[in-house]
């Protein structure tokens, strides 16, 4: 079944994704969606209207979410491993408790979003990328540029290529506020 850019009912919601696997939901209007726990392995997203959806607990893994406007949804514990999310809107949206790892954020709007914390410094990078931490089940994922991994290998990482030159003493100090960001949450 191919729905594109209607508007849709739970109902119809629920018996597309038990029908169709992957399902495409390319450009769907989801607003408020109850999808709980759903199963959307490699569902297509794409350009998907998401704002306010529940997708707590939603197996998304590699799932293609490019251009979807998920603000203010809810993803807490949802798996997105693989997932694309290129030029995504998650402004608002709580990522707490996500796996986003091997997820594509290229270009995804993440100012606001909850579970996650940005930092950027001007001379941290080279292309002066912005850092995305995501508090993740223990332990604190790290999204730099193409990095994405483990604080404690992102830690690794820094003193393996930058050591005590002006961007290993920046990725320190924020390593350090990292750490303790991660006990306070």
């Amino acid at each position: 079944m191919h729905i594109e850019g209607n508007l849709i009912t739970q109902v119809q919601l629920e018996e597309i994704i038990a029908m169709a696997k992957p399902c495409n939901l390319e450009g769907a209007n989801l607003k408020d969606a109850y999808l709980y726990g759903a199963n959307l392995e490699g569902a297509n997203l794409k350009g998907a209207y998401l704002y306010g959806a529940n997708l707590a607990g939603a197996y998304l893994k590699d799932a293609s979410l490019e251009g979807a406007n998920l603000k203010g949804a809810y993803l807490y514990g949802a798996n997105l491993e693989g997932a694309n999310l290129e030029g995504a809107y998650l402004y608002g949206a709580n990522l707490e408790g996500a796996n986003l790892k091997g997820a594509y954020l290229d270009g995804a709007n993440l100012k606001g979003a909850k579970g996650i914390l940005s930092l950027s410094t001007t001379g941290m990078t080279a292309s002066d990328d912005m850092l995305y931490a995501v508090n993740h089940v223990g332990h604190v994922m790290i999204k730099i540029g193409f990095f994405w991994d483990t604080l404690k290998v992102f830690e690794q990482h820094v003193q393996d290529n930058y050591g005590t030159g002006k961007e290993g003493t920046l990725y320190a100090g924020a390593i350090q506020f990292l750490h303790i960001w991660h006990q306070n949450t």
